[in-house]
């Protein structure tokens, strides 16, 4: 596997979500924005060197993979990636993101099979990730106060404290795929990469195998799991604490 080196700003963010979780609204952002490939042939349409257009009322043939019996859609997020893959020259189809996921609608996708960085997006997810607002099927409840994790809770409150750059932080618990861990959401003017450096340094220091994620909370434009997050009671509110 050759070196993975971002050839645009979606794989920019891609390499970003991968390091840092906190990170991945910017990168389903980017993905729905961004040019994405994709094999096949459209029927009617222009072709240019090997870059197929499509118009109203084309028909797709789209190439898909196989793994573990089930299938899927190869997805690219540059052409080296796809060349690398198919390991020879093929028809392709350069859509946006949203188009693209839209019109397949309903299939699982896997972006940059084969790569160092890439991922996977069963059905359910690409709906959430077009129409981030219907609700999540994952399980999850509010910490009730004595069953918060106060050594986490205690130190990414002293962290924030030294940083002065979150006013606002909420804890809950999920489940995905059966195994309840922490999420917490962070509202801060920070840049989350440094943000979320500190945070790694401070669990690995103090809390080492605890497993918790991370997302960034923004009131305005509540996304994933944000409203999950604020209806819950926050465990670290700057202000409270200042005054204290």
């Amino acid at each position: 596997m050759s070196l993975f080196i971002p050839e645009n700003p979606l794989e920019e963010a891609l390499v970003k979500a991968a390091k840092y979780p906190a990170l991945a609204q910017d990168f389903s952002r980017l993905l729905l924005d961004s040019n994405l490939l994709v094999m096949g042939t459209v029927t009617a349409q222009g072709d240019t060197g090997g870059v197929i257009t499509a118009g109203a009322g084309s028909e797709f043939n789209l190439v898909t993979g196989e793994k573990d019996g089930a299938r899927f859609l190869p997805v690219f997020t540059a052409l080296s990636r796809m060349q690398a893959y198919a390991q020879k020259e093929c028809k392709y189809l350069a859509m946006k993101g949203r188009a693209l996921l839209e019109l397949t609608r309903g299939a699982p996708v896997t972006i940059n099979p084969g790569s160092e960085y890439g991922s996977e997006l069963s059905a359910a997810e690409v709906a959430r990730l077009l129409d981030p607002n219907v609700p999540r099927n994952v399980p999850l409840s509010a910490y009730p106060e004595l069953d918060l994790p106060l050594p986490l809770a205690n130190a990414l409150s002293d962290l924030f404290d030294k940083r002065g750059d979150v006013t606002m932080a909420w804890m809950i618990r999920i489940t995905p795929e059966g195994a309840p861990m922490p999420l917490v959401g962070i509202q801060t003017t920070a840049d989350m990469a440094a943000l979320m450096a500190d945070i790694e340094a401070v669990a690995q220091q103090k809390l080492p195998g605890l497993v918790f994620d991370v997302q960034q909370v923004d009131p305005a434009r509540p996304v994933a799991m944000a409203e999950a997050l604020m209806a819950a009671k926050p465990f670290y509110p700057r202000t409270s604490r200042i005054l204290n």
